[in-house]
């Protein structure tokens, strides 16, 4: 991948909390930011844009391309599955899995394993393409007294198979750091140090490491942490956590890619489970002088919660009658805004805090 992007995290428990910051927006303001929420509904399809989004399930998925060319891909929020076509590109990752909040490392967040399967009709046109595992690290510069720069922020990747060519020693700036046994098989654990190229925090420079499986395959469970682990021994220094996800990169110096790839089994876990909460509010139907319905509106009733870009994040389908709880799986901490409808009266915007 020669870039990546930030976007919202995954906090494997969110406290929503409510009480709440108040402001209260009627009429235009909250109906503008009604009208901006984009409502996504599933199976997704993104469509030869760059997009990321939590998923209902507690996955994250991201498509990320370069100009030239299309891409496709398809998000069923089953499991972290996928499908992407595309025609004629430059470059493009598509993932889904894990996003985090780039406060704790690997083994501080706990043990990371994956299963998957794809089925991958090739790449026609001079073109490569990676499938596996891949994700980055974040940390801030690190200056030490001899002066040396320890850069954390990593991209990483776990190649399970390839298409027409992958990284090797020797050719370029790729470097062997040393062959490692991890699931029972050997891969070559190679490090390639890139200057000044797009990241997901900017332009910067950082080093890409790749375990790569001497003996390809197309589906099978990879224990993660365990390349973490032995990474580090080789003497990667892995930052915190930004993503840990299943990907499909294809890369075209002429822009020449084309191919489609299927991922029909996608899981990722931390500790044998997939981090996913349910979140009770406390006190929502009756905070001090706010209900949560405004008028007459005794019925169920759909909100929305949104993000400050306008972003439809969660559809919240709530009881007035009852105590409300909903998931609020894959959402960062931070502030957001809740649309309540109204029943004869303008809706109602709230501030809420997600810690």
């Amino acid at each position: 991948m020669k870039s990546g992007h930030p976007g919202i995290h995954l906090k494997s428990m969110v406290t929503l909390a409510l009480p709440i910051l108040l402001m209260t927006i009627m009429n235009s303001s909250a109906r503008t930011a009604e009208d901006s929420v984009e409502v996504i509904t599933y199976p997704y399809v993104v469509n030869n844009v760059n997009k990321m989004s939590p998923m209902p399930n507690g996955y994250h998925f991201e498509l990320w391309k370069q100009p030239a060319g299309t891409v496709k891909m398809t998000i069923p929020n089953e499991e972290a599955q996928f499908t992407v076509e595309w025609s004629n590109i430059n470059n493009f990752v598509t993932r889904v899995g894990l996003k985090f909040d780039e406060t704790k490392k690997h083994d501080e967040i706990g043990t990371f394993t994956a299963d998957l399967a794809f089925q991958s009709s090739g790449v026609q046109g001079n073109g490569l393409a990676y499938y596996g595992i891949y994700g980055w690290t974040v940390d801030t510069l690190r200056v030490k007294e001899d002066s040396t720069v320890e850069y954390s922020l990593v991209e990483f990747y776990v190649m399970e198979d390839w298409d027409n060519w992958r990284p090797q020693a020797g050719v370029g700036d790729h470097v062997l750091l040393g062959n490692i046994t991890v699931d029972g098989a050997e891969y070559e654990v190679i490090k390639r140090q890139m200057q000044t190229q797009p990241s997901i925090k900017g332009t910067a420079s950082f080093p890409q490491v790749f375990s790569i499986r001497k003996q390809p395959r197309s589906s099978g469970s990879v224990s993660i942490s365990e390349h973490f682990k032995q990474w580090e021994k080789l003497g990667i220094k892995l930052g915190y956590l930004y993503e840990v996800k299943i990907k499909v990169e294809s890369y075209s110096e002429n822009n020449s890619s084309s191919g489609s790839c299927k991922v029909t089994k996608g899981v990722i876990k931390v500790n044998g489970q997939i981090p996913v909460g349910t979140v009770r509010e406390r006190n929502v139907a009756s905070h001090d002088n706010f209900p949560l319905f405004t008028g007459n509106n005794t019925s169920k009733a759909c909100c929305t919660l949104v993000s400050l870009t306008g972003e439809k994040v969660r559809s919240l389908t709530l009881d007035p009658l009852k105590s409300p709880v909903f998931s609020t799986d894959n959402v960062a901490p931070g502030m957001y805004y809740l649309c309540i409808p109204g029943k004869g009266v303008a809706p109602t915007t709230r501030t809420i805090i997600v810690k």
